[in-house]
């Protein structure tokens, strides 16, 4: 009798684990929640199958739930892994409307009198030039073209961290870098990467950079990615966080449906600018 219980439960095991597949392929997310409901059965009991058809290969595990693997995207067709990073100059030439609009919106979310951090990178610097009609802010950043941009904002209190700096995107980074920000708590960070990938995450193509924005998550109450619509689908060599690693990301409305769609149940706000 034992055994014909335990063969049973692992048919019906089989069965409930091939309906989470079909209802991932036809939505592209699953929520271990509306699961655990449609099965009658326990979410501890989903997130045992979720566990099972990650290790087989078959789906993402995400927080609350499970998105498809990043081939099932349309965006991914055409994406590649980025193992080089052109200099500031020449990213900055690149999607420069679309950026303009990101930095405009990300903008309009700072409060006055509130602290932020802006990480490196040429969309961020969107962000730096929209804030001349903000007062009493402060901002923290590792970027040196940020500092002096900044620097022409005279209602902006500015901080920069200490470090080694990068020529290619007069990033500063290192020990030197991470240690200084040991004390420093800021409301909102806005950081831009290079890959936005449901598999892999977000992605930048140093290591040294990755290692300082880590750092910068934790001292943030809020994580807001800033990323055109090209960064989708894309993969570069060092990892930040996992995609469910920021509370929003601001975008253009060209990005691909399938991520507005997975992103949002997820539990990452998509704002597009």
């Amino acid at each position: 009798m034992l055994c014909y219980l335990l063969i049973m439960t692992d048919i019906l095991a089989e069965e409930r684990r091939r309906k989470i597949l079909d209802q991932l392929e036809t939505e592209g997310t699953v929520k271990t929640s509306q699961l655990a409901k449609l099965f009658s059965v326990s979410e501890v009991t989903i997130r045992r199958d979720l566990e099972a058809l990650k290790e087989d290969g078959k789906l993402k595990k995400v927080h609350g739930g499970a998105v498809a693997k990043e081939k099932d995207f349309k965006s991914s067709y055409h994406g590649d892994t980025i193992t080089f990073e052109p200099s500031f100059q020449e990213k900055a030439e690149v999607n420069r409307e679309e950026k303009e609009r990101i930095g405009e919106k990300a903008a309009s979310l700072i409060k006055d009198g509130s602290s932020v951090f802006i990480g490196t990178g040429t969309t961020t610097m969107q962000i730096v030039r929209k804030l001349d009609d903000k007062t009493a802010l402060t901002v923290v950043t590792n970027s040196l073209n940020h500092g002096l941009e900044l620097s022409r904002t005279p209602k902006v209190e500015v901080l920069m961290t200490g470090g080694q700096l990068r020529a290619d995107t007069s990033a500063l980074v290192g020990p030197i870098a991470k240690r200084s920000l040991e004390e420093i708590y800021v409301d909102t960070l806005f950081l831009g990467v290079n890959g936005v990938s449901i598999d892999q995450g977000y992605t930048v193509p140093s290591l040294r950079e990755a290692d300082m924005a880590r750092r910068v998550t934790r001292m943030a109450n809020e994580v807001i990615i800033v990323a055109d619509y090209s960064k989708f689908g894309k993969v570069s060599h060092a990892k930040v966080a996992e995609i469910d690693g920021a509370h929003k990301i601001i975008t253009d409305e060209q990005v691909d449906k399938s991520y507005r769609e997975a992103l949002s149940d997820i539990g990452v706000e998509l704002l597009l600018a």
